[in-house]
């Protein structure tokens, strides 16, 4: 936007930070207007016209924090109330589509999905170095499957706990892939939200509300 020569930036959403652009430029806007009128030639003052422009220009900036105000405000509001319907996921555990897995106690739960009949399928878990840890053939049939590392790598070594990445690759009797879904198994352990997104806490791992495809109790320790 352009007033007598002097241009505004456009008003984006974003949060705090264009409310705080959006008001600067209504502020810088209302003292060019203010020193546009103080300095006006008596004989020739601006047209009604033109004054009713920059009127109408000046209540555009106006509205535009006010929405940005309100915006915010039902941004927070439906943030709250996510965090509040998600808290009873906190001690459940839940299956999260994912390519992390977390090894906790020296074992880590994981599942996949294929959308057919397999030929073969292998399960490879890579450390955070990208380094190839653990290689096992999984099963081949097509649905939901599930399989537990031991945490150990492919020389038995016992490898320390944490985040590792995984894969699962099935190939059908055609050399053709195979489509699959891959999931982390885990108990949530708490919630945050990070710019209106919130996030489940499966120890290490973070996973959005829309990852989520299970949700069961957690199983007592004997």
């Amino acid at each position: 936007m352009e007033v007598n020569g002097v241009a505004f930036k456009e008003p984006t959403s974003g949060g705090a930070n264009s409310a705080q652009g959006l008001a600067e430029t209504f502020d810088t806007f209302l003292a060019l207007l203010t020193t546009q009128l103080q300095n006006q030639d008596p004989l020739d003052p601006m047209k009604s016209e033109q004054f009713t422009e920059q009127l109408v220009q000046f209540s555009g900036v106006e509205q535009a924090i006010n929405t940005n105000t309100k915006l915010d405000e039902l941004l927070q509001i439906q943030t709250g109330n996510q965090l509040t319907g998600a808290v009873s996921y906190i001690g459940k555990t839940v299956e999260v589509v994912s390519d992390q897995l977390l090894l906790k106690d020296g074992s880590s739960k994981i599942t996949y999905g294929l959308d057919g009949k397999a030929a073969t399928t292998t399960i490879t878990i890579v450390n955070e170095d990208g380094e190839t840890v653990r290689t096992v053939n999984g099963n081949t049939d097509s649905g939901r499957h599930e399989f537990v590392w031991d945490g150990k790598d492919n020389n038995g070594a016992t490898l320390p706990d944490g985040v590792y990445n995984f894969t699962v690759i099935a190939v059908g009797s055609e050399d053709q892939t195979i489509d699959t879904v891959t999931a982390a198994v885990g108990v949530v352990t708490g919630l945050e939200a990070v710019d209106g997104v919130v996030t489940l806490n499966i120890g290490e791992l973070g996973a959005t509300l829309d990852r989520i495809f299970a949700v069961r109790e957690t199983a007592s320790e004997a």
